[in-house]
Parts: C-alpha cells; sequence; structure tokens
C-alpha cells in the first residue's frame, strides 16, 4: 500500500518535467503577441476616439451643472441669513425704540414729581434764593467744599 502513493507522485513529477519542456521560450511568439495586443489597443482607441470628446462635454457640462447647483446654494444661504439678521435687527431696534420710550416717560414722571415737591416746598417755605446761575448751591464762606461727609476747614 505503501507504494501505491510513491508511484503517483513519481508520475506526477515526470508530467511536470515533460509540460516544462515542451514550453520553450520563442522570440517570435512574444513579438506575436505584442503586435496582436497593439492593434487591439489601437482599435478600442479608433472606437473610443469619437465618444471621447462627447464624454469630455459630459464631464465638463455636469461640472457646470455642479457648479451652477453650487453657487444656487450658495445664493439661497447668503438670502437666508440676510433675512435673517434684517429681522433680528427690526427686532432690536423696537426694543431699544421701546426702552428708550419707556425711559423718556419715567423720567418726565420724575421731573413732574420733582418739580411738584419743589413747588410745594417753595409754598410752604418760601422760595430761596440762589446764588449761582447754574441754580446749584453755593460753598458756605471760608469751606473749600460742601462733600457729604461735612465741609473740610
Amino acid at each position: 500500500m505503501k507504494i501505491m502513493p510513491r508511484i503517483v507522485l513519481a508520475l506526477t513529477a515526470f508530467a511536470a518535467i515533460g509540460a516544462s519542456a515542451q514550453t520553450v521560450y520563442s522570440g517570435q511568439s512574444d513579438q506575436e503577441r505584442r503586435e496582436r495586443n497593439r492593434e487591439e489597443a489601437l482599435a478600442n482607441y479608433r472606437a473610443d476616439t469619437g465618444t471621447t470628446t462627447t464624454r469630455r462635454e459630459t464631464v465638463r457640462e455636469e461640472a457646470r451643472e455642479a457648479k451652477d447647483r453650487v453657487r444656487e446654494d450658495t445664493r439661497e444661504a447668503r438670502d437666508k441669513v440676510r433675512r435673517g439678521a434684517h429681522k433680528v435687527a427690526n427686532s432690536t431696534r423696537r426694543v431699544a425704540h421701546k426702552t428708550a420710550n419707556e425711559g423718556r416717560r419715567v423720567g418726565h414722571k420724575i421731573a413732574v414729581k420733582a418739580r411738584e415737591t419743589t413747588a410745594r416746598a417753595d409754598a410752604k417755605f418760601g422760595t430761596v434764593d440762589k446764588k449761582d446761575a447754574k441754580g446749584e448751591a453755593s460753598n458756605p464762606t471760608g469751606l473749600s467744599n460742601t462733600a457729604a461727609n461735612g465741609p473740610k476747614p
């Protein structure tokens, strides 16, 4: 039984040697293969020459369309940003105007109350002569200022 695998191995080795002996390098067959490949490549080139221009034009057209889509998307985004900024500016303007009007109204109310208080005090105690042209109180004689924490000697 051990002889059978040895015989199979020997026959396989002889077959491999015989097959390798049959393939002898031939420069002529190599040259013929190169010519066939060259002719096939030229035939493919000639067949594609008419469509190559069309492919290039198609690629260029697709690139132009993509560029136009990007440009349009950019315009839309820019317009959305402008509209949003305009809305924010308008709402800010309204709030600022409302706040300013409220400030003016409060200031006016305070000024009216101050005038009324001054009028009541004048009516009760009489008017005080003011020495300063601007209506501010003047310093008492011989003192450097009228600070809240007292005059300095």
